[in-house]
């Protein structure tokens, strides 16, 4: 295995655990599983493997998957931090955020769900994704030129960046109203007893509501965005394009489970799946991001042979000029 792609290959390891740490995560709230080990932190009912069973399952579960997370984050760290000079700052505040995302699990436990922990500790997970996503991007070993069309670049991304950021502002809207218990705060579709907005509703409702307004406006946005990028000239990438056709279909996506939340009270599997869907989405966005950026510095791999290239053919050119001067 060429050496380059050790990096590489551990950062899309990593990144792939690091989604199904989400979906885990996605599992212990509609579960009731958020309190089932007491213990702020690694053991569980004074154990490190407890019978798996119940809420036990779901809770020390995420957790068991969140410490081995943690591991392939540490080995990244130390691969990057001896191999890729570049990317330190990446390595570092990476394993910054994991440390912060344990901690914030651990206050969770301790004062017994505050909305703002949880919600903090969601928010934290999905900025350590795209970090994942930004290290398998800066260390791949096929380095495509950058979108470098005057203008084009800037206006691809302005796009894709307002079309992220609606997402992420959403998923930080979604985890509000799991953490106050709203997702059932009306079972009424589409509108609430006929009104878009009950006026003098309970907090937990008028969330409910914000959330559901809020989804169409970004799955407008999202889409908008992917269209634009879509018809931008000069794009030739295919991986771009892929990832923008695929926004309409997450969307439409998000909606209908978004739907079948309200319709299945809450069903497990269709929660989770609606979690899952915006991790996905923050995700393309997040690769259409970094696909239209620089192409970042080349491995140290290619560079040492670039430069080696260099000094030999700056050797030979000196040498010629010595012989022509000779003559």
């Amino acid at each position: 295995m060429a050496a380059n792609t050790v990096e590489y290959r551990w950062a899309l390891v990593t990144a792939a655990a690091t989604f199904v740490l989400l979906m885990a995560g996605g599992l212990v709230n509609p579960t009731g599983s958020s309190l089932a080990c007491p213990e702020a932190f690694v053991i569980c009912h004074g154990e490190l493997f407890p019978e798996m069973k119940g809420g036990v399952l779901f809770e020390h579960g995420h957790r068991l998957i969140a410490m081995t997370v943690g591991l392939l984050q540490l080995g990244l760290t130390v691969l990057l931090w001896r191999r890729r000079p570049a990317l330190r700052g990446l390595a570092a505040l990476s394993l910054a955020l994991v440390v912060a995302q344990a901690l914030l699990g651990a206050l969770t436990v301790y004062f017994k769900l505050p909305w703002f922990v949880s919600t903090a500790h969601l928010m934290v997970a999905m900025t350590y994704f795209g970090l994942t996503l930004l290290a398998v991007w800066r260390t791949r070993p096929e380095r495509p030129a950058p979108v470098d069309r005057p203008g084009e670049r800037d206006r691809l991304r302005g796009w894709i960046g307002f079309g992220g950021a609606a997402v992420l502002v959403q998923i930080a809207l979604g985890g509000l109203v799991r953490h106050h218990g709203a997702a059932l705060a009306s079972v009424d579709l589409p509108l609430h007893e006929g009104q878009l907005w009950p006026a003098g509703a309970p907090f937990a409702l008028q969330l409910h509501m914000a959330h559901r307004l809020a989804g169409v406006v970004v799955g407008l946005i999202a889409i908008g965005s992917s269209i634009a990028i879509l018809r931008a000239a000069g794009l030739d990438r295919v991986g771009v394009r892929r990832a923008a056709l695929a926004v309409p279909f997450a969307v439409l996506a998000q909606v209908t489970l978004g739907i079948l939340v309200i319709a299945t009270y809450r069903s497990v599997g269709i929660v989770v799946g609606h979690f899952g869907g915006a991790a996905l989405l923050w995700g393309l966005f997040c690769g259409m991001w970094l696909m239209t950026g620089s192409a970042g510095p080349a491995p140290r791999a290619e560079r040492s042979r670039g430069e080696t290239q260099e000094r030999r053919a700056g050797a030979l050119i000196a040498g010629n000029g010595a012989i022509g001067g000779r003559g």
